[in-house]
């Protein structure tokens, strides 16, 4: 449920405080010197690249937890520039094109737990880092999904009105987004009120949570939630299976393939107050799906098509282009996108 940390990189002294301030975040996460310096050179390097190749862009980092209770911090690095021409050489010590010694890339990336980038001529470039306080393994869940999610507040707020919260099941996976009446701290009440019943209702039907979260609303200014379940694990697996969704207020639900794209239904209402019809809807959904789940902090305007190859990129990818280029820029805003493990 971890909201981003957001960090505007349009000058050096910028890249100097986002330092500082993520180096602060690993030493609470207990990541010894060598990994903190490691990460330290990370974020310099993402900014540096930042003011050099696109004149700005940001930075959106969260503490991450995986299966066996490592931590970890996930940086999104995310720019409008012109994009990278040679991907691959870009990562070659030397290769620059900026007149620089040209080991940025590469030093990113030997200083990386996990690293993945997309990035198109013309359309900027967004990069996922993942650095974890030990080593071990890439981070997959036992559920067999993989997801990435943008949680930001209104600039002007301290605190997101949005909250989201995911559950594992034998052999599905739920997802859970919601988005508090207005903005700041009563807002992000409700929100993460809605999403901590997820984690004790998390194996009930959706229809169920959905009730149990309007319950439990009531005390606060309510929200829109949306609630979606897919499959995962062995059940993954098969060719066909469904998407089940069930909304109430303004969460948007879709789901993307290469080839088609189908949107889910949410009723009018507010959860707390005025939800008065829950119902289910089911999609088909294939390996190759995305699942797509946001506030009304996102256009709905958007189109995976207009990025080529981004699908098949992690799904944080996803969210980062989407939260980029379709924000509305005045509201909390969340985006969240899942797919089965592997099957890009």
């Amino acid at each position: 449920m971890a909201a981003q940390q957001r960090y505007e990189i349009a000058e050096a002294s910028q890249i100097a405080f986002a330092r500082r301030s993520i180096g602060e975040l690993a030493r609470g996460l207990r990541f010894n010197e060598t990994v903190a310096g490691q990460l330290a050179i990370v974020v310099t390097e993402c900014g540096t690249n930042l003011l050099k190749h696109a004149g700005s862009g940001e930075l959106l980092v969260r503490p991450l937890l995986d299966g066996s209770q490592r931590c970890g911090i996930e940086m999104l690095c995310i720019d409008r520039g012109p994009g990278i021409q040679d991907l691959y050489r870009s990562f070659e010590d030397g290769y620059t094109t900026a007149g620089s010694p040209g080991n940025g890339m590469g030093a990113i990336r030997r200083l990386s737990s996990e690293l993945d980038v997309w990035s198109v001529p013309g359309q900027g470039t967004v990069m996922r880092i993942v650095c974890w306080s030990s080593a071990g393994a890439a981070s997959t869940n036992d559920a067999g999904v993989t997801y990435g999610v943008v949680n930001l507040p209104l600039q002007t707020e301290t605190v997101s009105g949005d909250a989201w919260s995911c559950h594992f099941g034998d052999d599905d996976f739920t997802v859970l987004v919601a988005d508090g009446l207005g903005h700041g701290p009563l807002a992000n009440v409700a929100a993460i009120e809605a999403a901590r019943v997820l984690g004790t209702h998390g194996d009930a039907p959706l229809e169920r949570i959905m009730d149990v979260a309007n319950e439990a609303l009531r005390p606060t200014r309510g929200a829109a939630v949306g609630i979606a379940r897919m499959p995962a694990g062995a059940a993954a697996a098969g060719a066909d299976g469904k998407v089940a969704f069930t909304g109430i207020g303004n969460i948007a639900a879709s789901v993307w393939t290469h080839s088609s794209h189908r949107h889910l239904v949410s009723h009018s209402g507010i959860v707390g107050h005025a939800a008065r019809r829950v119902q289910q809807f089911d999609v088909p959904y294939s390996r190759d799906s995305l699942v797509v789940l946001h506030s009304d902090g996102l256009g709905s305007r958007w189109d995976l098509e207009r990025y080529p190859g981004l699908s098949t990129r992690h799904p944080a990818l996803v969210a980062a282009v989407l939260y980029r280029d379709s924000s509305r820029g005045r509201d909390d805003v969340t985006v969240f996108v899942a797919r089965a493990a592997g099957a890009a």
